[in-house]
Order: C-alpha cells, then structure tokens, then sequence
C-alpha cells in the first residue's frame, strides 16, 4: 500500500492525488472528484469518513450527494487497481449551514 500523502509509489506504481480541503453545503448537491494514477486498469474507488448522505461511485472515482450532517469530516480515500495494488488519500471535507 502506497500512501500518496508524500511518499511517491516506485514506477509504475498505483497514486491516488488527495484533492485537498474540501467544503459544501448542507442539504446541497456536492462533488469532488478522485483521481489515480499508474496501476493496472480497471481502477476501484472508495471512500470512508463521508458525511450522512455522500457516497463514492467506484468506477469512476466521484464522491456525491446532497450532505445530511454539518462539520468537519477526515475522509479517506482508496483506489485498488485490478492486480489488488491500492493508494490511499486522507482529506477533510467541511460540510457547512446555507
């Protein structure tokens, strides 16, 4: 497992960019996009820390939804290549009133 958060992965290598700090707004719609690099394709995504109402599509990388909950959330994010290679990312997500 290669963590991208200042170690690079040896050539090749799966690499899953932290897209840092995020915010949105309660009750709203919200995006943020993984992306990973290297590896052997297809690519997995998934995500762990989500605020109540957001989830991570695991084909493309795309974490969505409309947030239930206010805060500030640690999320961490893992990509897993078709050889069972992973890359992990941690970023907060700061979910805001209107």
């Amino acid at each position: 497992m290669f963590d991208t958060d200042g170690t690079e992965p040896p050539d090749g290598g799966l690499q899953l960019t932290a897209p840092g700090p995020q915010t949105c707004r309660f009750a709203q719609e919200c995006t943020v996009q993984l992306t990973a690099t290297g590896g052997t394709l297809p690519l997995t995504y998934r995500a762990t820390g989500l605020p109540l109402g957001l989830g991570a599509d695991a084909a493309g990388g795309r974490i969505g939804g409309r947030p239930w909950q206010t805060g500030t959330f640690p999320v961490t994010a893992t990509a897993t290549d078709s050889k069972g290679a992973t890359a992990t990312a941690a970023f907060p997500l700061t979910v805001n009133w209107f």
